[in-house]
């Protein structure tokens, strides 16, 4: 459940080893298998069950089970389900830092500067069609699986397996000046979005006006809703409403508010309208889910 706060401020691993490995993450809340964020660390994800169309940017992706994707850093990445098969994947995101060395060598002036730096750009699809996608795919799952069994070498054996992964992926990258990187002014619109969702994000519980975020974008109204709707594929108030949703869930359960307050905590202002708008987000009322998740935590400990 936690899923909020889209510039991403969660701290995946730590100083020491900055890795987080996310397995097999059901889509449970309708269409969206992946809330609409960027972070600054690179990210692979690799479905495994049913399919979902990613968008990267300004790239759409249609993802099988058994394909995965690549996203740097700093790109803005939402998933969406495809088709009616509940989507499962499992992803890691890693600080471009781990690939680092104590000095500047070969590899790094060769290999990972190129990288991180976005002078070479990697393919986003990856799919067990190509030769190197299948080592890829392979280098994922034993990943996965070695974090699964909390394999007492997994922190060197995962530094490896992204070094190989990078090699396989190195003869495939292309030039960021070369054709068929982002359109002229796709960057442009990329950083513009990032600054009206930051906006969103710090100004959520707060009445928030269209011209307010189409000033931050410093669009007209229109032109701003248009390209709203383009990128993350909701309206402004969509997209606003579902956000404050997420943050309702969060003091949902982890606190012991009364419903009204926490409506009024994230941004609505009548009780009746933040109930018909969760329960349109979540198929289920604000309450029903409160319990439905104190239900799940209590149950847990005892599988375990």
């Amino acid at each position: 459940m936690e899923r909020e706060r889209l510039r991403e401020d969660r701290v995946h691993g730590d100083a020491m080893y900055p890795v987080s490995v996310y397995p097999d993450i059901q889509q449970l809340d309708g269409d969206i298998i992946l809330d609409c964020h960027w972070h600054d660390e690179m990210e692979f994800t690799m479905v495994t069950q049913g399919s979902a169309v990613f968008q990267i940017d300004m790239n759409t992706v249609e993802v099988q089970a058994g394909e995965a994707i690549f996203v740097n850093r700093g790109e803005i990445h939402v998933g969406y389900l495809k088709g009616t098969t509940p989507c499962v994947f499992s992803s890691i995101v890693f600080s471009p830092e781990l690939l680092g060395s104590r000095t500047f060598d070969t590899i790094q002036e060769k290999f990972i500067h190129p990288l991180v730096h976005k002078t070479l750009v990697p393919p986003n699809h990856i799919k067990p069609s190509d030769a190197w996608g299948q080592e890829i795919l392979l280098y994922l799952q034993r990943i996965f699986a070695e974090h699964a069994t909390n394999s007492e070498t997994c922190e060197m054996s995962t530094k490896a397996y992204l070094y190989l992964i990078f090699a396989q992926m190195f003869e495939h990258m292309r030039p960021a000046t070369t054709h068929g990187t982002l359109p002229t002014g796709s960057h442009d619109k990329v950083e513009r979005l990032k600054s009206v969702l930051s906006y969103i994000h710090q100004h959520y519980p707060e009445a928030l006006r269209l011209k307010e975020l189409a000033d931050e974008a410093n669009m007209s109204e229109g032109h701003f809703c248009r390209f709203f709707k383009q990128m993350v594929q909701k309206s402004p108030v969509d997209y606003i409403n579902y956000y404050r949703v997420q943050q309702a869930c969060y003091l949902l359960e982890n606190t012991d508010h009364k419903i009204v307050d926490i409506a009024m905590d994230v941004g609505f202002e009548h009780l009746s309208y933040f109930i018909t708008t969760f329960k349109k987000h979540k198929s289920t009322t604000p309450s029903q889910y409160r319990k439905m998740f104190y239900e799940k935590v209590d149950v847990e400990p005892m599988l375990i």
